[in-house]
């Protein structure tokens, strides 16, 4: 039953990792998975949200920085090394007609970092603010990031489908810790 699970997820790797290939994708979201391609605007954002928003911003910036920080290290030093699933592009793994746009790295796969931090924050930002385009702009954020790390070829399909369902658990947790802190301490708070 796992193997054939793997064999899926190895074949679902080379349909988005070679056979839609192309060159725009394949300078898009080698820019997109990088990132440092997210610290600008990033940075731009935060800061147009503090100029219109000042307390509520700080809010949820401390929040998002607070789900980050729970993210990654639950990641990458819990879930991580219980699985030590080789990465797609990792020396010791033979795909053949897999392409590995980052080069090649041997750190583990499953699951994926930069699905279980995008996810959890867009979880976050999606519990915070209840609009519909801010949750669907979120997870599409999450999902293309997501999408990026198996097209260049850093983590298979099940990686960042499991990083995405931890992430959103992670994002969940924090909202309901700070709405229970908050209703503690000020039982009037409301969702922003």
């Amino acid at each position: 039953m796992i193997q054939t699970i793997l064999n899926f997820d190895t074949q679902a790797f080379l349909f988005f990792n070679h056979t839609i290939a192309n060159p725009v994708f394949d300078a898009v979201f080698v820019l997109i998975t990088n990132g440092r391609f997210w610290i600008i605007p990033g940075i731009l954002f935060a800061l147009i949200f503090i100029y219109f928003r000042r307390r509520a911003a700080l809010v949820v910036i401390a929040l998002a920085l607070i789900t980050v920080s729970a993210s990654d290290p639950v990641c990458n030093r819990i879930i991580k090394p219980q699985f030590h699933r080789l990465r797609p592009c990792d020396t010791r793994v033979d795909i053949p007609g897999g392409r590995f746009l980052l080069g090649r790295k041997t750190s583990d796969s499953f699951p994926s970092s930069h699905a279980m931090n995008m996810f959890a924050q867009a979880a976050l930002f999606s519990l915070l603010y209840r609009r519909k385009r801010v949750w669907i702009t979120a997870f599409a954020f999450a999902a293309l990031i997501a999408f990026s790390r198996v097209y260049v070829g850093a983590h298979y399909p099940l990686d960042v489908a499991a990083g995405a369902v931890f992430g959103m658990l992670v994002g969940a947790g924090v909202d309901a810790a700070y709405f229970f802190v908050m209703k503690k301490w000020d039982p009037a708070v409301l969702r922003l």
